[in-house]
C-alpha cells in the first residue's frame, strides 16, 4: 500500500486499480520452506478469493432486489385483495405501471410469475389449448398435417391484469416477508466485504511469512 500512500501523478483510483491488476498478474517467486509449497499458487489463491468476492456481492444484490422489489409488488397485491382473476388489476391499477423493473419482471421474471398470474396470459393459452386439441382431431384425419406448435403469449404490462391466487398467497406472503434484507442492509455488507476482501489479499502473503519463520524458529 505504500505506493498508494506516496505521490502519483495519477488519480486515487487509477493508483487502486493498477495496484489490484499487480497484485493479480504479478508473479510471485519463492518458497515457504517451512510449510513445503512455492509462493505462486498465491496468484490462484486470490482468484479464488476475488471469485467468492464477486459471487457473495451478486447474491446480496439478489436477495434485496427479490426482497425489496418484486416482494414490494407481490405485498402490493396482496394489499388490493387480487386474488382471484375477477379481481386483477392492471400495474396502473397497483401503483406500479412506473417501475421499470416491476415492468421487466412481469413478463416472465420465474421468481415472480411463480405466484403472480396473468388474466389475459391464462386466457391465452387456454384458448391454445382448445386450437391444439382441434388441430389433432383433424391430425387423426389427415396425418400429413404438421404438429401444432404454440405461440409463446408475451405479457403487456401496461394493459395485463395481475393477481395470486388464495392457494398461493400464504406462501408469497412467507417468501416476500418485507423484514429481512434491503438495499440499505445490501450496500452496508458489500462495502464491509470489500473492506474483509482488501484486507485478506494485503495480509495473505505477510500470515503466510509469519507462519512460515514462526515454524523455522522452532527448527533453529
Amino acid at each position: 500500500m505504500y505506493a498508494l500512500s506516496t505521490y502519483s501523478e495519477t488519480t486515487f483510483f487509477e493508483d487502486v486499480l493498477n495496484y489490484v491488476k499487480g497484485v493479480f498478474s504479478g508473479s510471485d517467486s519463492g518458497y515457504y520452506a517451512n510449510l513445503g509449497f512455492e509462493k505462486s499458487p498465491l496468484i490462484s489463491l486470490r482468484m479464488l478469493l476475488l471469485g467468492i468476492f464477486v459471487g457473495t456481492i451478486i447474491a446480496c444484490i439478489a436477495m434485496a432486489y427479490n426482497k425489496q422489489v418484486l416482494g414490494g409488488a407481490i405485498r402490493k397485491i396482496i394489499e388490493k385483495g387480487c386474488n382471484s382473476p375477477e379481481k386483477a388489476m392492471t400495474l396502473a391499477e397497483l401503483g406500479l405501471e412506473k417501475n421499470a423493473f416491476i415492468r421487466s419482471a412481469v413478463r416472465g421474471n420465474v421468481n415472480l410469475r411463480r405466484f403472480v398470474k396473468c388474466v389475459e396470459e391464462e386466457a391465452y393459452y387456454a384458448d391454445e389449448r382448445t386450437a391444439e386439441e382441434a388441430h389433432e382431431q383433424r391430425r387423426k384425419a389427415e396425418p400429413s398435417l404438421p404438429k401444432y406448435k404454440t405461440v409463446k403469449y408475451m405479457v403487456d404490462p401496461s394493459t395485463a391484469h395481475f393477481y395470486i391466487p388464495e392457494e398461493l398467497r400464504i406462501r408469497a406472503e412467507i417468501r416476500f416477508e418485507k423484514k429481512g434484507s434491503g438495499f440499505k442492509a445490501s450496500i452496508v455488507g458489500i462495502i464491509l466485504l470489500c473492506i474483509i476482501f482488501f484486507f485478506l489479499l494485503l495480509a495473505m502473503p505477510l500470515v503466510l511469512d509469519m507462519i512460515n519463520d514462526f515454524l523455522g524458529s522452532f527448527k533453529d
